[in-house]
């Protein structure tokens, strides 16, 4: 990565944000410090000063003499500063020839004085003159020397101590948004491999999981909705195209047998059958476009609250007709109401094929049970025909597939795949049991390790048995 691209990355001007905010925060806190070390020993220095010439001020001339004396020679509390004066100004002892120009009040006072045992040098110090009780006057003094040197080594211990902080502060900045960088930069590579047509690329994923890969990760799962979506919409399209190439060859060839015939009947049975054929043709677009709106998920959005049992009686009511056309016995046991959110004309048209499938394969005195249960909700359709093959049950959900022993029956083998699909879209499952004899399709809550997906159409497949598109 560029050096250019690190500065003007926000991950680079965060870091430096948060340099500067430590760098603030650690000079605050050094400041603080110094501050009070400074104040507290000048504080402390005015208060003793305060004291002792207060104590000192009360003695006898013949006894504060040598305690002066000593605190001026071999006390650990060194005076640097003594003067004794009488009533009238002149000075009685100490190194202080003269009365400083200071108000005689007890209090300390900062000023500029010439050290007695120095040259023309002056330096800051805190002076305390005190009136004694013969009219005399008691100054002690403290040079600030040692506080400002102390001050002064501290403020350079702090900036010794600021600057590699701010330096690591920098460094952990630049570490920080470097490493971000990388990681933003991997997401654009991968990001740019995609737009790229690579569609089977992911955006990587960190070894410690934080927000920005709760980010990734859904975007991931977005690209694989996309590319789910997008093989569904090239399924459909492999799908069309497969199913109407037979039959739009097999259209070609009658309508140039009836244009070579000589007869003008055989042109119009000629006509005739291309005109099946194409209705034939156009009832698979229709039902595979139907699969794919299913597929899609978009009716899901207008769920509401639905009544299985009601779409079974529904059901029963418009195929008893049919089954006592052919003298086929048809039951209908849904007692009590099943309630379920759901979209009623989807549970309706896959019920509707269920049912079409078991009278069609259905021999004559046969019977067909529709039986609908408030657990779960599920539905159960079964029939005395003469079943399915244990070899073919892993495949009759797939798309166009239909056994041979039945090819001769009407459909286009796409009725339980799409049953399956409105099944899926509700949450549910759709399984094949066996009803001895028969075959009995049962729709609910999906079953814990069920695989009831309908898989894609294999091109060379034989075509399924149970299917009344």
């Amino acid at each position: 990565m560029a050096i250019n691209d690190i500065f003007r990355s926000a991950a680079f001007r965060v870091a430096v944000v948060f340099a500067l905010v430590v760098t603030a925060s650690t000079s605050a806190v050094f400041g603080f410090v110094y501050w009070q070390v400074a104040a507290s020993d000048t504080t402390r220095l005015r208060a003793i000063l305060v004291d002792e010439a207060t104590k000192a001020a009360l003695q006898p001339t013949a006894q504060v003499e040598p305690e002066l004396a000593r605190r001026l020679t071999s006390d650990l509390r060194q005076m640097e500063y003594v003067g004794l004066f009488d009533a009238a100004g002149r000075h009685i002892f100490g190194n202080v020839p003269a009365l400083p120009p200071i108000p005689v009040d007890g209090a300390a006072h900062l000023i500029e004085m010439r050290r007695p045992d120095a040259g023309p040098e002056t330096e800051p110090i805190i002076l305390v003159a005190q009136r004694r009780p013969g009219g005399g006057v008691l100054l002690l003094g403290r040079s600030l020397y040692e506080i400002y040197a102390l001050r002064h080594w501290v403020l350079q211990a702090l900036a010794i101590g600021i600057v590699p902080t701010i330096l690591l502060a920098l460094l952990a900045g630049a570490v920080l948004s470097l490493r971000a960088s990388r990681r933003l930069q991997s997401i654009r590579y991968a990001i740019d491999r995609i737009i790229h047509g690579n569609l089977q690329e992911r955006l990587p994923v960190h070894r410690r999981p934080d927000d920005i890969d709760d980010v990734v990760r859904g975007v991931n799962l977005m690209l694989d909705e996309i590319v789910r979506l997008m093989n569904q919409v090239k399924t459909v399209g492999d799908n069309i195209a497969h199913d109407l190439r037979t039959p739009l060859s097999i259209l070609r060839a009658r309508l140039e047998r009836g244009l070579k015939s000589a007869s003008e009947n055989e042109l119009r049975a000629a006509s005739r059958q291309a005109l099946a054929d194409l209705d034939r043709a156009l009832t698979t677009v229709t039902a595979l476009l139907r699969i794919s709106e299913i597929e899609s998920g978009l009716r899901r959005s207008a769920f509401q609250r639905v009544d299985l049992a009601e779409v079974c009686r529904e059901v029963f009511e418009l195929y008893e007709p049919v089954a006592e056309a052919k003298a086929i016995a048809i039951n209908l046991d849904a007692p009590q109401a099943a309630p379920m959110t759901g979209d009623a004309d989807l549970l309706r048209e896959a019920l509707a094929n269920l049912v079409d499938n078991a009278i069609k394969f259905t021999p004559r005195g046969g019977a067909v049970s529709i039986i609908a249960r408030s657990d779960g909700p599920c539905v159960r359709v079964a029939d005395t025909g003469p079943g399915v093959a244990a070899s073919e049950r892993p495949m009759i959900f797939q798309r166009f597939y239909r056994s041979a022993e039945h090819g001769a029956t009407p459909g286009h083998g796409l009725g339980l795949s799409m049953a399956a699909t409105i099944a899926e879209l509700h949450g549910f499952g759709l399984w094949l049991d066996e009803n001895g004899p028969g075959a009995a399709f049962e729709m609910g809550p999906k079953r814990p390790g069920a695989d009831t997906t309908p898989q894609p159409a294999d091109k060379h497949a034989k075509r399924q048995t149970t299917t009344p598109v």
